[in-house]
């Protein structure tokens, strides 16, 4: 039975979602909603024109859409970077399941490790230094839930669901340091986690909140609300058998965030420049249980990438696809799967972006290659690039980060 959603909107249309007086409500309580993105992303190497996407995608998993055999390399450039290995700098476990982990600028890298540490990287892989400020503390955090990066105003946000002292989750507070890792300030924020939304802004996400309002905006300055968010889940949501809550996600888009969460079926975004909500996806499958959903990875001006995702542990079977969606056609495709030795085809052409971390850049996907993996493929495995870098290596050294820079192309090879 298909999930549903509540959307507390006035006059709401599927192809224009939220009320009339969006725009002046939010510049109303925010004056600087519409100013830039702090992000400093690298830019798109080919700029193009921007396809329509205001008009929702209908999505259907049991629906025989056309395959399509695109490669990464059709859709994005690779970048190979070797991330310096010292006695401050060897990385243990990167990512988590929850959170933004990486973010690349046009001179750094920052990624996140073990929920514990922000590691700062330059962009040839240099290490720089590494914030760590885990403790019980009234100026330390309890564990890195999400952060998100501001080069722009020289600050790192540490989202800690919970502190050092109060692990009921009663006590969630947002940590701000500068990029040498000193303490600026923090503020109570119960979510779970963060994005940087605008130049001011930054996007809540409680994973915790049933039958409430799951998304909030609000400052970066001290936490204060601009707008909940009239998104609203059954009062019972989905599980897993081992009692943990369906996914919730936020992605950065080009024009803000999408909201994407296996308790709804349909998946919103939020607009950075007027904070107005719209349906990107609306997912009419008939999947024969709650934890299937489909899930967002990365936008570009012509096209939008998602798959099915499913929870850790879910009955009965559901197969997991990839897609892409062609804005100027307006046509989904089914991505080619590949299904012989996955593991050694993820180091060639794959374009399933799942595999892949997300970053906080719109246009940026970032994977790491350990160095032994890429040696035992003896070279049969991977581009000259990258097998060059892990030749020049030791299998002891931090992995390498496979970095793929998404443009945009004129046509889907079918």
């Amino acid at each position: 039975m298909m999930k549903k959603y509540y959307l507390i909107l006035t006059c709401f249309a599927l192809c224009a979602c939220g009320s009339g007086n969006t725009k002046q409500q939010a510049s109303a309580t925010d004056k600087n909603v519409t100013e830039e993105n702090s992000n400093e992303q690298v830019s798109s190497p080919k700029e193009q024109v921007w396809y329509d996407g205001e008009i929702p995608i209908i999505f259907d998993a049991y629906k025989d859409y056309p395959i399509t055999d695109i490669k990464l390399s059709e859709l994005a450039d690779a970048e190979y970077i070797a991330l310096e290995s010292t006695d401050e700098s060897v990385l243990r476990l990167i990512g988590t399941c929850q959170g933004n982990e990486y973010l690349l600028t046009d001179d750094y890298i920052y990624l996140e490790d073990r929920q514990e540490e922000i590691f700062i990287f330059t962009r040839e892989g240099k290490f720089v230094r590494k914030i760590n400020r885990r403790g019980g503390g009234p100026e330390e955090y309890a564990w890195i839930g999400s952060f998100a990066a501001d080069p722009k105003h020289n600050e790192i946000f540490v989202q800690d669901p919970f502190s050092a002292s109060d692990r009921k989750g009663k006590s969630g507070k947002t940590y701000v340091y500068d990029m040498e890792g000193n303490y600026k300030r923090h503020f109570k924020n119960y979510a779970s986690e963060i994005v940087i939304l605008s130049d001011s802004l930054l996007l809540n996400h409680f994973q915790y909140n049933p039958g409430g309002p799951r998304y909030s905006v609000v400052r970066k300055s001290d936490g204060s609300e601009v707008k909940k968010l009239p998104i609203r889940f059954p009062t019972k949501l989905p599980h897993d058998s081992e009692g943990r809550l369906g996914y919730g996600k936020l992605i950065t888009s080009p024009q803000g965030a999408f909201m994407s969460h296996l308790g709804n079926d349909t998946v919103f975004e939020i607009k950075r420049d007027d904070l107005s909500v719209r349906p990107r996806i609306i997912d009419k499958s008939d999947y024969p249980t709650t934890f299937a959903q489909a899930h967002p990875t990365l936008e570009t001006s012509r096209y939008l990438i998602f798959y099915i995702l499913c929870s850790h542990n879910y009955k009965p079977h559901v197969d997991q696809h990839f897609y892409i969606y062609d804005k100027k056609e307006r046509q989904i495709y089914q991505m080619k799967d590949y299904n012989d030795n996955a593991y050694w085809v993820l180091m060639d052409d794959y374009p399933h972006v799942t595999n892949w971390e997300k970053t906080q850049n719109t246009n940026i996907a970032v994977r790491t290659r350990s160095i032994y993996a890429v040696l035992e493929g003896e070279g049969k495995h991977g581009d000259k690039a990258i097998n060059n870098l892990a030749n020049s290596l030791s299998e002891d050294d931090n992995p390498i980060l496979q970095v793929m820079i998404f443009h945009d192309v004129e046509s889907v090879k079918r």
